[in-house]
């Protein structure tokens, strides 16, 4: 409150990102945590289009697939990433969970000015995981319009080639 009985309004500013790293093949790419709503075994989320969890089906989002590169069904360490924005639901089968980190705001970089195409759509930025590049999926292009999105195939194949 100030000297003539007003409140001064403040902003918070957030230092870190918590990021829920995965990889794709040799990607590694940082889901943003405020949509990861679970981490499920293989066996757990079963072979189907879409995933039953606490009362909410999540449909199966071919994210390895839009980033071009292809997961090995038997690898041991395969999960499936339940992500949601609170209207959409997704499961995202991925060759391994890394972990969950926070990194400082600084960290993040935004792409090189030379991606100028849809790409800005699909990777909001970029950090580094013990010494690996990670790439930082936008929320709304894993999710997309499911419908919509998914169904079409399109990604950053030329991501996935570097």
């Amino acid at each position: 409150m100030s000297l003539r009985g007003h409140h001064k309004a403040t902003t918070a500013t957030v230092q870190t990102a918590s990021l829920l790293v995965v990889r794709f093949g040799k990607n590694l790419c940082g889901l943003p945590s405020a949509g990861v709503r679970g981490v499920l075994t293989h066996e757990e989320a079963g072979r189907g289009q879409s995933v039953m969890a606490v009362g909410i089906t999540y449909q199966d989002v071919d994210l390895a697939g839009r980033l071009g590169a292809a997961l090995d069904p038997s690898h041991p360490d395969m999960r499936v990433v339940l992500y949601s924005n609170g209207q959409t639901h997704g499961a995202v089968r991925v060759e391994e969970v890394i972990g969950m980190i926070d990194v400082q705001r600084e960290e993040c970089r935004p792409l090189p000015p030379q991606f100028r195409q849809d790409e800005r759509t699909w990777v909001s930025g970029t950090t580094f995981f013990q010494e690996r590049l990670v790439l930082i999926l936008s929320p709304e292009w894993i999710l997309g319009e499911l419908g919509e999105v998914v169904g079409t195939g399109a990604g950053p194949r030329a991501l996935s080639e570097s």
